[in-house]
């Protein structure tokens, strides 16, 4: 048998080392994902990476209780397991709760910041009051009135703990919000309505009319209020504040 050209030998070697070099890098390539995925696992079921401690922000006493239990992220559980949008959505719903986020930290601890409603107004339900925030949402329910807050009347249905009154209330809960002193201290409660009232203490009402320009509104009426003779006042027309009018006489206002 004739000797193998040299040359052709070569490259057969050539070409048998470069399999053997595919064949260990598909094989390290295995490896390397087998020892990845083990390593992944091993990660998330370790104990190490555990929620270890649940600290609320931005709440306390009974209410941070609440919010972690609310939460229903439990001890224990792996952090990379924690499904953080499932839980705030919970936490949102707490009555006195606006917002919540949550942050995660390796060292086992998971942290809730909550921020809260704050109660803005007051209205009469019966033999109770319910408190509402900015946005209309039930926040709380009293037996007695808290000092200073203003008071709505003709709250009808009144919605449950944590629902949101009518859009139709907006405005005068935006009205009762924004009183300057001097008329806040002469109001004692404002008129729910497609036509807002402003019950005086005492005698007298201000008719407002719709949520429309209001600044201009409270800008007349606290002119009037602070300036003008109030004896006998039957009313104090600002729905067209360029030209408010003061009544005396339940004949002496213009037609709603």
């Amino acid at each position: 048998m004739a000797d193998m050209d040299p040359r052709i030998q070569e490259r057969r070697i050539e070409i048998l080392r470069a399999k053997g070099k595919k064949r260990l890098r598909i094989v390290l390539l295995v490896v390397s994902l087998l020892l990845l995925t083990l390593g992944g696992v091993i990660v998330t079921k370790s104990s190490l990476l555990d929620v270890d401690q649940i600290v609320v922000n931005g709440a306390d006493g009974e209410l941070a209780v609440l919010v972690s239990e609310q939460s229903n992220i439990q001890k224990s559980t792996p952090l990379l397991e924690v499904n953080g949008s499932d839980a705030i959505r919970a936490i949102e719903k707490i009555p006195q709760i606006k917002t919540a986020r949550i942050s995660k930290s390796f060292n086992g601890t998971l942290t809730i910041t909550v921020t809260k409603r704050t109660p803005v107004v007051a209205s009469n339900v019966g033999s109770s009051w319910v408190l509402l925030d900015e946005e209309g949402r039930v926040v709380d329910r009293v037996l007695e009135l808290p000092f200073n807050y203003p008071v709505l009347d003709g709250l009808n249905d009144p919605p449950q703990m944590g629902e949101w009154v009518s859009d139709q209330v907006l405005p005068a809960i935006e009205l009762a919000v924004n009183l300057p002193p001097i008329l806040a201290a002469n109001v004692s409660s404002v008129q729910i309505g497609e036509m807002l009232e402003l019950n005086l203490f005492g005698e007298g009402k201000v008719l407002f009319g719709d949520g429309s320009n209001q600044n201009e509104k409270i800008l007349a009426a606290a002119t009037i209020l602070e300036k003008a003779d109030l004896n006998n006042l039957v009313h104090i027309d600002v729905r067209a504040p360029k030209n408010p009018v003061l009544c005396r006489s339940t004949e002496c206002s213009y037609a709603s």
